[in-house]
């Protein structure tokens, strides 16, 4: 499984209106990448030392502001080579994996506008702010490893 297609699932959830509720992924999110993913998942975790209870909160609509959880999120970016030589996030894979799910294509596009302008700070600040603004313009498409 490619690292890219992995990572653009990052940015994949459900949606229970009127609230974002990430608990529940999505179908197109297998088990098998979720398998593909547990090592970089790990490493991020062990490397950052967010806690599983700040990723789950994400999950299910929570963004707790810990260090941690920010800079796990960009380490998930580095690791699933989505970091440009600016050491900026490039988007390419997410855009190149929903071209094969025609059905959030626009959707996904039109939050990556959105959100690349919002996401300001370091690394670690740039990659928490970028995912909580995807979460709340694309909920359907926004799932945390």
């Amino acid at each position: 499984m490619n690292y890219t297609v992995l990572l653009s699932l990052l940015i994949v959830c459900w949606i229970r209106l009127p609230v974002v509720r990430c608990g529940t992924r999505p179908s197109f999110v297998s088990d098998e990448m979720i398998a593909t993913a547990a090592s970089v998942v790990n490493a991020c975790q062990t490397q950052t030392g967010v806690a599983t209870v700040d990723i789950e909160a994400v999950r299910n609509g929570q963004w707790p502001e810990t260090r941690q959880l920010k800079c796990y999120m960009y380490c998930l970016w580095e690791q699933f080579g989505l970091v440009d030589d600016k050491r900026e996030l490039s988007l390419n894979g997410m855009l190149t994996f929903f071209q094969r799910i025609p059905a959030y294509r626009a959707e996904v596009q039109k939050a990556i506008s959105e959100c690349k302008g919002i996401a300001k700070g370091d690394n670690c600040e740039y990659a928490y702010r970028f995912n909580k603004c995807y979460a709340e313009s694309s909920p359907r498409t926004y799932y945390l490893f």
